[in-house]
């Protein structure tokens, strides 16, 4: 227990006070290095979304041809409750008080 009262009594104050030093405003500035690294991250997120979307393109393009086989719409897992019934089958309240899962008041 004595190291811990010495730790947070005499360490702690000394270690805060180097960790809370700022540097002056005119000892940093913002350099052309910082600049083209931006620059360069904004260059290559461009150039992945470009490229994204090409071979998204060209997927769907293939799915379309056959490429990946014939395509069949997606089944309903039968042992997810409730599977079965999709969107357009499932019949929406017409007045949105008649809906029980929303909240009333």
């Amino acid at each position: 227990m004595e190291l811990y009262n010495v730790l947070v009594a005499e360490v702690l104050p000394v270690l805060m006070e180097r960790l809370d030093e700022t540097p002056e405003p005119e000892d940093v500035k913002a350099g052309w290095v910082g600049f083209g690294v931006f620059l360069a991250l904004c260059v290559a997120v461009g150039l992945l979304g470009w490229a994204l979307t090409r071979q998204l393109r060209r997927t769907e393009a293939n799915r379309k041809k056959g490429a990946f086989g014939p395509y069949r719409e997606p089944r309903p897992d039968s042992r997810i409750p409730g599977a079965e019934e999709t969107t357009d089958t499932a019949a929406a309240p017409e007045d949105p008080s008649d809906d029980p899962q929303r909240p009333q008041g």
